[in-house]
């Protein structure tokens, strides 16, 4: 692997950008949440998991989902888990 040292003003600026578009994200994601909350809240308050709202209909129901534990899969059966191991590779992509 090769690592450079630059002072490339385009690509600083481009990173700046990136990291203000990351920032923006996150707050959207937290106002997202925070209207989500809003509205669950009502639903629950009024034990509704169904509502029509002009053209949306809103859902907030309970899910049963079976998952596989794979912790405790491994520990009783760590020869067997081994064997169904499968090794993958990929790039990351990080700006620190």
């Amino acid at each position: 692997m090769k690592t450079i040292i630059t002072t490339n003003l385009d690509i600083e600026n481009e990173i700046r950008t990136i990291k203000a578009l990351e920032s923006k994200l996150e707050e959207l994601k937290e106002l997202k949440e925070e209207k989500e909350a809003e509205i669950k809240k009502l639903l629950d308050d009024n034990g509704i998991e169904e509502l029509q709202v002009g053209a949306y209909i809103v859902r907030f129901t309970n899910v049963v989902r079976n998952n596989f534990n794979t912790s405790a899969f491994k520990k009783k059966y760590l020869e067997l888990y081994n064997a169904f191991i499968k090794q993958t590779n990929y790039r990351k992509f990080t700006i620190s």
